[in-house]
């Protein structure tokens, strides 16, 4: 199949988003986030994230693979780096580590060699945490939950939680464990039945992925006749799309069945529930699908 792609610059330049650009992903998450409501109903404003991966904390198995490729393997500006990224392990853990940090420790055990504040690491990356320990995801929930306030008549009524200091407590007391839990050795007896995400699942799926794809596949006209043959509605048709747009750039040539981030297809398409509301009525014949398990499931696209 003919695929159109695009460089990362691009595509912002165009203004346009595409799942498949992991680079523009990587951004995503690291850059200065910018809130603009588009619609009272809308909560496509929030990014890369989802009412779900906030509350439930479903979805960083993606999110930290992508942190994780982005740092062993590109330079600020996208290019690949030319070392050896298995010299930088150490140096990847730390920036999940600082990526995640909390801006004051909640561990009082001491027999445990685990933190949840790293300001320590704000010398070594100064844009992903600051110097009293809070992180990019802190500083993110914390900037979204102004902004709600500021403009909750603008804003859906189902995220004016964010904007409450309860709410935002518990956010942050499930993140404190979550955290801890993500900093527990992949050789632990636990790591694997109990902590199943953890900073070196990440980052060993990282080695094994490479770098970032920084260019994003989009239909050729040809697919995308086909799927408009279908006649779905226009959400129906763009969770479609995206299904095959992501099927093409993931499929490994020796495997029909791609695995699908739910969660985080969801957050892209700006909804923490499109998934849920709009795959039902794709029609048989354009995808089959294994059980969902964990919030991700295994597709095989017929485009």
């Amino acid at each position: 199949m003919m695929l159109i792609t695009g460089t990362s610059t691009d595509l912002q330049g165009r203004g346009i988003k595409y799942m498949t650009n992991e680079w523009l992903e990587f951004k995503a998450y690291t850059d200065t986030p910018i809130f603009l409501a588009e619609g009272k109903q809308s909560t496509a404003f929030i990014g890369r994230f989802s009412t779900t991966i906030i509350k439930k904390n479903k979805g960083f198995n993606r999110i930290l693979t992508i942190l994780a490729r982005g740092y062993l393997f590109h330079n600020a500006d996208g290019s690949v780096r030319t070392d050896d990224p298995y010299e930088r392990i150490d140096k990847a853990r730390e920036f999940l580590c600082a990526w995640c940090s909390l801006p004051y420790e909640t561990v009082t055990n001491k027999a445990l060699k685990f933190h949840t504040s790293f300001p320590e690491l704000h010398s070594e990356f100064p844009d992903i945490v600051d110097e009293n320990g809070a992180g990019w995801y802190y500083r993110y929930l914390h900037s979204l939950s102004t902004y709600i306030k500021k403009n909750k008549e603008d804003i859906t009524k189902k995220l004016h939680c964010f904007a409450e200091k309860k709410t935002l407590k518990a956010i942050e007391d499930k993140w404190s464990r979550k955290l801890i839990q993500f900093q527990y050795s992949i050789y632990n007896d636990r790591s694997s039945a109990d902590f199943p995400l953890l900073f070196d699942t990440a980052i060993a799926d990282a080695l094994v992925l490479g770098p970032l794809r920084t260019e994003a596949v989009v239909l050729s006209d040809e697919a995308l006749d086909k799927i408009r043959a279908y006649n779905v509605d226009a959400k129906t048709e763009r969770l479609m799309i995206t299904h095959a747009e992501y099927y093409i750039a993931n499929k490994e040539p020796d495997c029909e069945w791609v695995i699908m981030p739910r969660t985080n297809i969801s957050a892209y398409l700006g909804s923490a529930t499109y998934m849920e509301a709009y795959e039902s009525r794709i029609p048989e014949g354009f995808m089959e699908k294994k059980p969902e398990i964990g919030g991700v499931s295994a597709v095989k696209v017929n485009i």
